[in-house]
């Protein structure tokens, strides 16, 4: 397409063919292309320039950009770094952020571990007794049975079977009958039952229940955990100078931060654990009647006893490095500590120290293979005969076994019967 500029050439050239002669068209023709041609080249250098200048914004714009995106990229690391590292962070969330990475700190599952099927395996011995227990769940069924040393008296064997409707107990070392408690129906009209009385039965009906399920019992246990949670973030913590622990084999320096736990603030977790409880149970509930709830009262009933307790809680790379909690029970030095030795991850290797007036007890823990894949056990060892040591073993898989004899159901014997029992107890060797 032609240009402007060489259309007003081409009526040029025609005009001066009309208006000269030969020799002065050919200089004239001759002087218009040599103008033409200067027009051009100014016209394209003027193009060039604009282009070049086009192209340095382009550039430059182009730097902007990156050098925009880097920074947004070096801030995102710095607040990715600074949220893992708990920077961010409060001294009681940095505590709880390292308390619930310890624990996460531990071997991954493969996914067929997800199985319902498991075995939990318990060989310990606590001064001259000696205790074995197995744990097996399936889908369908739970099933405890072990042997319980009683030292001077013969040792005293059990299986108990939980199904979806009742739990069976065989004691092979007292009788051949097999026990059968009916959790699901009622029917509980014996001598026993009246004397236990219906509402502690349901009661006792519920838990077993929830032991077959399982689910109100963690519902129960986060009610707990959340409201603990509450009442940490309330405390005063502050923080201590650094202190060296030995970690993973090595000398680490870590930060350290104290802080008191008063006999209010367990109070205000009992009392939110008691409402958790009554919610789940009925108004007339105690958290005692919960298995969570029990294990919760002797945390709560050591604090009520000690009034308050100094707590201090050292951290080494956002996990726990070492807890120590010290108070005073019947006007007696009282000290707990934690030592988080590590290896290949934190809780590999523990060490738990009690002191109580002038002794100190010592356990040493050990995690060997995969917890979390239901492949692995857990030692303990204690330096004092008085105090428990032993091993807890996972495993995949389990296996059932299997309840034969007579039926008996508990809760529908007559006084005479139950005495009968007994005398069948003795026969046995008690």
């Amino acid at each position: 397409m032609k240009t402007l500029y060489e259309k007003a050439a081409q009526m040029e050239i025609k005009i001066v063919e009309n208006r000269f002669t030969r020799h002065e068209k050919k200089n004239k023709i001759n002087r218009i292309k040599r103008n033409m041609k200067e027009s051009m080249d100014i016209l394209e250098s003027k193009w060039r320039l604009t282009m070049e200048k086009q192209n340095d914004h382009k550039k430059i714009s182009k730097k902007i950009w990156v050098l925009s995106a880097g920074i947004i990229v070096l801030l995102v690391i710095v607040l990715f770094a600074g949220v893992k590292s708990g920077f961010f962070l409060s001294k009681s969330d940095k505590i709880l952020y390292a308390a619930y990475h310890t624990i996460k700190d531990q071997p991954k599952a493969a996914d067929d571990s997800k199985t319902d099927d498991y075995t939990v395996s318990f060989d310990g011995q606590w001064k001259e007794q000696k205790i074995q227990a197995e744990y097996a769940s399936v889908s369908d069924q739970k099933q405890l049975k072990g042997t319980i040393d009683l030292d001077k008296l013969p040792d005293l064997e059990f299986v108990m079977t939980l199904d979806e409707k009742e739990l069976k107990t065989q004691l092979p070392s007292l009788s051949s009958k097999v026990f059968t408690y009916d959790y699901k129906n009622g029917g509980k009209s014996g001598y026993l039952a009246k004397k236990i009385g219906s509402e502690k039965l349901e009661r006792f009906d519920t838990i077993l229940e929830e032991l077959y399920g399982g689910n109100e019992q963690k519902t129960i246990g986060t009610d707990i955990l959340k409201e603990a949670r509450k009442e940490f973030n309330k405390l005063k913590i502050k923080k201590t100078e650094k202190k060296e622990f030995k970690i993973d084999g090595q000398k680490r320096n870590c930060a350290g931060y104290q802080f008191t736990i008063s006999k209010d603030n367990a109070q205000n977790v009992l009392d939110a654990a008691e409402k958790a409880v009554k919610k789940k149970y009925g108004d007339g509930t105690k958290i005692s009647a919960d298995l969570v709830g029990k294990v919760f009262m002797v945390f709560y009933d050591k604090i009520s006893a000690a009034g308050e307790m100094e707590c201090s809680v050292y951290l080494y790379q956002n996990k726990l490095a070492s807890v120590s909690v010290n108070y005073e029970e019947d006007e007696n030095a009282q000290k707990i500590e934690v030592l988080f030795l590590g290896g290949d991850f934190r809780t590999q290797n523990m060490k738990i120290a009690f002191l109580t007036g002038e002794k100190t007890t010592t356990i040493q823990t050990n995690i060997s293979g995969n917890l979390a894949a239901k492949d692995g056990t857990i030692t303990f060892e204690s330096d004092d005969t008085d105090s428990l040591s032993g091993r807890i073993s996972v495993q995949k898989g389990c296996q059932i076994s299997e309840l034969t004899g007579e039926e008996c159901n508990l809760m529908k014997l007559n006084g005479f019967e139950l005495l009968e029992l007994f005398g069948e107890f003795a026969g046995f060797g008690f």
